[in-house]
């Protein structure tokens, strides 16, 4: 998968088309001291937006080309290229953590989940936005992606959410 990422990471942004930041931002905890962190956050076409909002910004992503695209953005991010499931990152250290429409991508995805717990500072905030098998549209993009020989693998909120629960988050499901 990250080969496929490492491809199209130059026209990636252009690719996956745009999004609703103020959605996002009505439902993140955000301010000029937070240390966050963008997991799976590419090209930092989100985290972009977040800069001025946030002490800090991280992006940790396994493909080092979506991440030379978000160096090509502004020297302001930090950027690691790391796997989800074991970030070089101290625990209890970060204090919101962001998955943008990444979780599907992530191989060990229940790991990450527990990774992301053990890296976030106790009171912190996961957000994590995903497709939603269960709407019509997303059904388009799932098979696309199959159809790609994607190895996504998509949760239901109720499966997202006892995957969170299992690790000891407490989870608010935002529709």
């Amino acid at each position: 998968m990250t080969g496929l990422f490492n491809r199209i990471a130059h026209r990636y942004d252009g690719i996956v088309g745009s999004f609703d930041l103020d959605e996002i931002l009505k439902h993140l905890p955000l301010n000029e001291k937070t240390l966050f962190l963008d997991l799976g956050g590419g090209t930092g076409r989100v985290s972009y937006h977040l800069l001025s909002l946030v002490n800090e910004c991280m992006i940790a992503d396994l493909s080092f080309e979506m991440l030379e695209q978000a160096k090509k953005k502004t020297t302001e991010f930090m950027l690691l290229q790391a796997n989800a499931d074991n970030l070089p990152i101290k625990s209890n250290s970060i204090e919101t953590i962001f998955l943008n429409d990444s979780l599907h991508h992530i191989r060990n995805q229940k790991e990450t989940i527990a990774e992301c717990y053990r890296i976030l500072e106790k009171g912190g905030a996961l957000y994590i936005r995903e497709f939603n098998r269960k709407y019509f549209w997303n059904i388009f993009l799932i098979l696309g992606q199959a159809l790609l020989c994607f190895k996504s693998k998509f949760y239901s909120p109720k499966e997202l959410q006892k995957a969170c629960e299992d690790v000891g988050f407490e989870v608010s499901i935002i529709t």
